[in-house]
């Protein structure tokens, strides 16, 4: 009789505590906004297009960071097609989207490295706030963002990378 009391109060205690509220509590899960960029060139091509000639095979790049030691650390990153949201919202274009990145710099404070097949290395940094991505910087220079079409947009941090 007294596990079941145990048990139950047990459960009682749990209950109380995981409450789901405007703020977090410890049984929710921490996410971060993923970084998403779009890459393209100056004529506005998408460059992550497997249509395009010269795009760039998700194989030929590269998303990394250095440690202390200047040991590479690859960050898993993933291609993301164009997508439409209610009907009303879309993103043209081919997005290189990482939730890993968008975590780490949460946590450590150093640069982040993106390499394009053979071309040029850009240098990412990440101001995070709030689990939301408020600026990017590509190469100490503050990234623009991808302006979906339609209103209300459903993502409104999708940053551009002229080449």
């Amino acid at each position: 009789m007294k596990k079941i009391l145990i048990v139950l109060v047990v459960i009682f205690i749990a209950n109380l505590g995981c409450k789901k509220t405007e703020r977090l509590c410890a049984c929710s899960p921490i996410t971060t906004e993923p970084l998403a960029l779009v890459i393209k060139n100056s004529t506005d091509v998408d460059l992550l297009n497997p249509n395009t000639t010269g795009y760039f095979d998700k194989n030929k790049i590269q998303l990394y960071s250095k440690d202390a030691n200047n040991v590479i650390k690859q960050i898993s990153f993933e291609i993301r097609k164009p997508f439409s949201y209610n009907n009303n919202q879309k993103i043209d274009y081919y997005q290189l989207t990482s939730g890993e990145i968008s975590y780490l710099s949460k946590s450590i404070d150093n640069s982040f490295y993106l390499k394009l097949g053979d071309d040029k290395l850009y240098e990412l940094n990440l101001k995070v706030n709030n689990n939301r991505i408020e600026k990017l910087l590509i190469d100490k220079t503050e990234a623009t963002k991808e302006a979906p079409t339609g209103t209300n947009s459903y993502m409104d941090s999708i940053y551009r990378l002229k080449i």
